[in-house]
Parts: structure tokens; C-alpha cells; sequence
């Protein structure tokens, strides 16, 4: 065994080291406290150390204290040479640090069991160091299990044939395995729904219970499919409260839930259906805005309740638009400051490089994040699925887009219809005649009667936005407000004997052009959406 010795005294010094030697350690000497201490911060330092307690500039006390306040492995012994033996002193040198002491004269015999007291405790730090180097291995082996199990389990494969949209998701695992989890069901080429989800808690049961919820959507779609007479497809409500009705109870006896965000993207109806349930609200940045909306439903986490029922909420879709669905690790995750990096921030990010692929945006919210915590990993999984609409060869292409803001006024539907009107006929080539402009300023009349009056209950200053767009084989206009939520399904058709009033501008609407929706629009509130195509050659003709 390899030995430090520190004593100011030549003499007891050369007798200590030769006594040392015929034992058969290899012994190291220091004329002082302060060498001993240079000695000790050495990479190759000894592990055992017998140190004088009188010495001049360091004692042996002070050595054994600062060895002591080191925060460095492996363990040193320290023994404490010294003539005293009052027990006052040898208490206050075992405080300092010392693990044994060694009284003046040393008897050889004493010296040699006091060493092997401290070889055996070397031993068993070393062997301790040993199996804490094996665990460490043994953690990282099973996380990288994990992250195999999570791939397989708990991330569901992209759709790649997609007709309208490219979709990318990211996750970056923490040091354990969690129970984030996506899927993707495809319906159609261009209709296919996405599922995040969040199981509450880490580890291992987190894990297989997101494993066990994600595959409660596949079956309870075909448990659907099949009970539906003429096979429609079900509704992503419909869905969510089928699997919260097979899992609530099994939850709720484990003290867990989860978080969900249940998404259906249809492009041929240009349209959002979104089931959220507690989920961290998914992004949406609008082409035709530039600015990012947060949209969030009102349902509780799956679980807290077997007597739940689940609504969805729908959203305009437009070319160019791009969703991020994302986990709470990911707008959680925290820098040296303990800041977060929270939605404002990934909201800026996406605003920013909304123009990017997918998968390039998706690079760009992960170089974002690691830049801001600089960690490599993370207390709890990042997890975020980019969906972006974009543009096929044979899809009209927007010719024009302009917008219109004003207030809930009558006084301004003049300037509205004057507006869409000029719009169109400033067009390089004419998508509506005049009997179908005629039909949609009507029903652009009375789209906003209706906002106005029912919305803003005739409130004058409530902020009322006209968007317009052009392609080559419809005109679409918009109207985003903040006014009151219109459910057109409780408005009853029109009674034209005069017997009952009311249903009149909903019927107009609906037979002066050719789709009509009102949706909620995120932060933006409501939209009104008409669609006006020309009219087929021959079509009126006598």
C-alpha cells in the first residue's frame, strides 16, 4: 500500500518511514503540513496518510480539514499522529476529519492493525465506487432500452402519403422513460387524424400506460366503424369518449390521468376538428394572418371522471398553415436560471420559420431549446409533432388575398360590399360574373347583419375583420370577430306563410353561395366562412 507521512521531526519521521518500508508499503515523506497538502492534491495522491498534528505553517489538523471540505472521490484515511492524550484533543482532532489517530511513541505492532483497519475501509470504497460505476452503467443500458421501448411503443409511424400535407414529429427522451405518446391514423389521402398524449407520472408504469391508452384509439375506431350501419367514420368526440369510457375507471383506481390532444385534419373541407383534453394548447400559425392563434377546448384530462363527456371544436384550414402539436416538457423545460422556455417562445419560433419544411422547423425547435438550457437531457420528455398544409400541382393557387378591418356597425356594410366587389373586378381575369357577385354581396350583407346583431348584440364598437381570397375557381371570404358563438344547427329553417319569423339570413346564406361554416378561430375568436364558386357554363340557362 502506497503511504503519505508528514512529521517536521526528521528522526520520528525516518523512523516511521523505515518501520513502514520493512512492512512492505511503499512510502512517500513530507517535511510539513503544507507539503503534505500539495502533495495530496496530486492526481496519484496516497490514499492513506499518517500526518503529525504539531507542525509549523500547516498542522496536521488543518491537513485533515481540508482534506475533508474536498468534494472528490476516491476516499482518503487519514490517521493523526500525536503526543497528546487528553481526550478533549483527540475528540477535536476526529471532528477535523481524522478517521483514526496513532499516540507518540507508536508502538509497531499498534501502527500495523491501525493500517489494516484503514486498508479494509479503502477497500470497501473502492468496491462501493465499483458497484456505483455498474449501476450508473446498468441506468444507462435501461434508458436506452427505454428509448427503444418508447419508439416502439408508445410513437406511432408518420404518414409519408399524404396528398396535402408533411408532417414531422420530434422527441427527445429524458433520463427515464415517460409516458408522452403519439399516433397517426390515415382515412383518406388527404384526411388522417394525430393523437399526443401525456401520461401522468415517469418511469416504467407511465410508460406502459400510455402504451396501453395509445392502442385504445385503433380499437376503439373499429369498435365504431363497425356499429355504424352505412361505415361513417366516427367522430374524433365520438372516439375520445369510447376510450375514456374503457380506461376512466382503471385510472382513476390508480390515482393517474392523462392529457390528450385528438386531431382531425380533413383538406378536402379544409378543416380542424380538435378534441383537447387538458393538453397544452396546440399552435396554429394562419398563412393568412402571419401570427400563430393557440386553440384549446374546453374537456377535462382522461380519467378524472367517468361520468365526462368529451365536445370538439373546428377550425379553418388554408394552404401554407402549420399546426405543432407539443408535450409539456417541451414549454417546461428550464435554463441555468430556472426560466422556462414556455409557449410565447416556441410561438416566436414558429412564427419565425413557419416557411421551413416540417422536419426543418422541427430542427429549428430543437436547436432552440438546447440553446436555451443547454442540456443534453431533460427531467421529463420533449415531444412535438409539426403538421404544415401545403400546395399540389393540381391545386388552385391563390391569386390575390386582401383584408378589411372595421367595426359592428350597419353604417359600414356599403363599404364592405364596395370592398369585396372592387376586390374581384381588379382581378387579372374574372372568377365571378355579375349575377354571382350579386349573390355573394348578399350574402356577405347578411352574414354580417347577423355578426352584428347577434354577436355584438348591435354593439357598435366590436372589431369586425373582412379577409378575401382569390383563386382561380372560387372566391372565399372570411369573417373573424369577437363577438358571441353562432350554432347554426339551433336555427330553425324558415317558415315563408308568415306563421313564425326568424331562419330567414341563415337560408340566404346558404343558397346564395356555395359553402358556408362558422367555426371558432382560436384567440381570433369566431369565423364566418363563405365560399363562392362561378357558375357552370349553361347553368341558369332557359
Amino acid at each position: 500500500m502506497r503511504i503519505l507521512i508528514a512529521d517536521d521531526d526528521a528522526i520520528p519521521r525516518r523512523l516511521l518511514q523505515a518501520t513502514l518500508t520493512k512492512a512492505g508499503h511503499e512510502v512517500v515523506s513530507a517535511c510539513d503540513g503544507v507539503e503534505a497538502w500539495r502533495m495530496l492534491q496530486s492526481a496519484d495522491a496516497p490514499r492513506l496518510v499518517i500526518v503529525d498534528w504539531l507542525m509549523p505553517n500547516m498542522d496536521g489538523v488543518e491537513v485533515c480539514r481540508r482534506v475533508r471540505q474536498r468534494q472528490t472521490s476516491p476516499y482518503t484515511y487519514l490517521i493523526l499522529l500525536t503526543a497528546k492524550d487528553r481526550k478533549e484533543d483527540l475528540i477535536a482532532g476526529l471532528e477535523a476529519g481524522a478517521d483514526d489517530y496513532l499516540t507518540k511513541p507508536f508502538d509497531p505492532q499498534e501502527l500495523q492493525v491501525r493500517l489494516r483497519t484503514g486498508q479494509r475501509i479503502l477497500d470497501l470504497q473502492t468496491a462501493l465506487l465499483t458497484s456505483l460505476d455498474q449501476l450508473a452503467q446498468a441506468h444507462q443500458r435501461e434508458v436506452e432500452i427505454g428509448a427503444k421501448i418508447q419508439q416502439t411503443l408508445l410513437f406511432g409511424q408518420l404518414p409519408h402519403d399524404m396528398e396535402r400535407a408533411q408532417i414531422a414529429a420530434l422527441t427527445l427522451p429524458s433520463q427515464s422513460v415517460d409516458g408522452d405518446f403519439y399516433d397517426f391514423f390515415r382515412h383518406r389521402r388527404d384526411c388522417f387524424d394525430v393523437v399526443v398524449g401525456d401520461v401522468m407520472g415517469k418511469g416504467v408504469p407511465a410508460a406502459l400506460l400510455g402504451a396501453a391508452l395509445k392502442g385504445s384509439f385503433p380499437r376503439a375506431m373499429s369498435q365504431l366503424l363497425l356499429s355504424s350501419q352505412q361505415n361513417m367514420l366516427p367522430e374524433p368526440e365520438e372516439i375520445v369518449l369510447l376510450v375514456q369510457n374503457e380506461v376512466a375507471r382503471q385510472f382513476m383506481s390508480l390515482g393517474v390521468f392523462a392529457t390528450l390532444c385528438y386531431a382531425r385534419i380533413d383538406l378536402t373541407q379544409q378543416r380542424l376538428t380538435l378534441v383537447d383534453c387538458g393538453h397544452p394548447k396546440t399552435i396554429h400559425f394562419r398563412s393568412l394572418t402571419g401570427a400563430c392563434d393557440l386553440l384549446q377546448g374546453d374537456n377535462t384530462p382522461l380519467g378524472f371522471s367517468d361520468l365526462e363527456s368529451y365536445q370538439q371544436v373546428s377550425f379553418p384550414l388554408a394552404e401554407d398553415d402549420v399546426l405543432v402539436f407539443y408535450s409539456d416538457g417541451l414549454t417546461e423545460a428550464r435554463n441555468a436560471d430556472g426560466d422556462f422556455f414556455d409557449v410565447e417562445r416556441l410561438m416566436d419560433i414558429i412564427q419565425r420559420h413557419h416557411h421551413l419544411e416540417p422536419g426543418q422547423l422541427i430542427n429549428a425547435i430543437r436547436k432552440a431549446v438546447l440553446d436555451f438550457t443547454n442540456l443534453e437531457t431533460y427531467a421529463d420528455d420533449l415531444t412535438c409533432v409539426v403538421v404544415k398544409i401545403e400546395e399540389t400541382a393540381d391545386s388552385p393557387h391563390c391569386m390575390a388575398r386582401t383584408q378589411f378591418e372595421t367595426t359592428s356597425t350597419l353604417a359600414r356594410l356599403p363599404l364592405m360590399r364596395t370592398f369585396v366587389r372592387s376586390f374581384c373586378q381588379d382581378l387579372p381575369i374574372c372568377v365571378l360574373d355579375d349575377e354571382s357577385l350579386d349573390q355573394l354581396e348578399l350574402a356577405i350583407t347578411e352574414a354580417a347583419s347577423n355578426i352584428i346583431r347577434h354577436a355584438y348584440l348591435n354593439r357598435p364598437d366590436g372589431p369586425l375583420q373582412l379577409v378575401v381570397e382569390a383563386f382561380l375557381d372560387r372566391i372565399v371570404v372570411q369573417f373573424f370577430h369577437q363577438g358571441a358563438a353562432f350554432d347554426p344547427t339551433t336555427i330553425k329553417p324558415p317558415v315563408f306563410d308568415g306563421s313564425r319569423e326568424g331562419g330567414f339570413g341563415v337560408y340566404i346564406i346558404a343558397h346564395s353561395v356555395d359553402e358556408v361554416s362558422y367555426a371558432p378561430d382560436g384567440e381570433k375568436g369566431h369565423c364566418v366562412r363563405l365560399v363562392k364558386k362561378p357558375k357552370v357554363r349553361g347553368e341558369g340557362d332557359a
